[in-house]
């Protein structure tokens, strides 16, 4: 049964803000054009990154690894010197592989990517982003020695001038809904990825990971390796998207995803504890990240979604892991003070759960 979130034939007020289109994000058949042939495929998109990418090839060149693994550079139609580049790493290491396209985003680079991948398991990295030369050896080899679906590494963050302000670390026996829902840093079964499509032409395109993917790991391995950075970079979507129109794709893509979790099996996880808290988050973020639309906008978004959240009767007892307790007490109480109360209080969330983060990973070395 496919239960709608959004409905563009009836909706009257956010189109006229920001159109809605469709998107294929399940495919007929499997994605993968090549058997299993090495042990993992590391793909990244890129997209005018002549800036970084030196530096993101350089670290996946430098891995130090038993394992087999090929690179494959998708340049998503630059208009810089990104072309050259990834042509010139084809060219000097024998474990890369560059392939073109128009323009199409990010997803569906990732899709290509995925295509012509031959690895046993996928790696994503973004490619302003830098690895250290033990990436590969160590997320494949937490995988393959415990059997997991999904392997993780700490990570931690640096700014444009290379210092490094954050470090994030994973408990041993973490669950997914503790995860953040970005695929780098982290090490996929190819399987998990067989019929499911990134979705092309929206933003955050990152969300099927929390639907579609992560409710069908059946087990995540983990290293506490610090082995990835992650560029804070000003310029990128997170950043930019906040006063745009487009910001709606969040809502969207929510929607999409929703509808199609009957073709994954997963049409009554929604109904468990994890299914819970994982709704309830994403519609926190969708409501921050509209936060600066027009009000009728912001009203309606909440509106669709307490609308969505309490049709179908979710799963509430139990340990839950909220991004933010007030907003889940405004979706069940349909409470339009109580949502503005949560998202104004957004930033004081994030470091209440950062100091968390911080302190259990002090108790986890002691």
């Amino acid at each position: 049964m496919r239960t709608v979130l959004y409905d563009e034939i009836q909706d009257s007020i956010l189109c006229k803000e920001y159109p809605y289109k469709g998107c294929e994000i399940v495919s007929a058949d499997s994605i993968f054009r090549n058997p299993p042939q090495l042990d993992v495929s590391v793909i990244v998109p890129c997209y005018n990154v002549e800036r970084f990418l030196p530096e993101c090839i350089e670290s996946l060149a430098a891995q130090k690894t038993q394992y087999t693994y090929e690179v494959i550079l998708i340049n998503d139609g630059s208009t810089d010197g990104t072309r050259e580049l990834a042509e010139d790493a084809a060219k000097r290491y024998p474990v890369f592989h560059c392939i073109h396209q128009d323009n199409q985003g990010c997803g569906a680079a990732r899709n290509q990517g995925m295509r012509n991948a031959k690895g046993e398991y996928l790696l994503f990295v973004d490619a302003d982003d830098t690895t250290s030369s033990n990436y590969v050896e160590e997320l494949v080899g937490c995988v393959k020695y415990s059997g997991a679906d999904m392997g993780i590494c700490a990570y931690y963050s640096f700014n444009e001038n290379g210092v490094r302000y954050k470090k994030v670390e994973w408990p041993r026996d973490v669950k997914t809904i503790m995860v953040n829902g970005t695929p780098w840093a982290k090490i996929f079964r190819r399987e998990l990825f067989d019929r499911l499509l990134w979705p092309s032409g929206y933003w955050q395109e990152d969300t099927i990971l929390a639907f579609l993917v992560f409710p069908r790991v059946r087990l995540v391995a983990v290293t506490n390796r610090c082995t990835y950075g992650y560029r804070s970079n000003m310029q990128n979507i997170t950043h930019s998207s906040k006063k745009s129109p487009k910001c709606l794709s969040t809502l969207y893509l929510t929607s999409i995803i929703l509808s199609h979790m009957v073709d994954f099996g997963l049409e009554k996880w929604l109904g468990t504890l994890d299914g819970h808290d994982r709704l309830v988050n994403q519609f926190f973020l969708n409501q921050c990240r509209t936060k600066c639309l027009p009000e009728e906008c912001r009203r309606e978004v909440f509106r669709l979604q307490s609308a969505y959240y309490n049709r179908i009767t979710p799963y509430e007892s139990g340990k839950h892991h909220y991004d933010s307790r007030l907003y889940a007490l405004a979706l069940k109480k349909n409470s339009t003070a109580i949502w503005k109360s949560a998202v104004r209080l957004e930033k004081v969330n994030k470091v209440l759960r950062l100091i968390s983060a911080r302190m259990s990973a002090i108790l986890r070395r002691t």
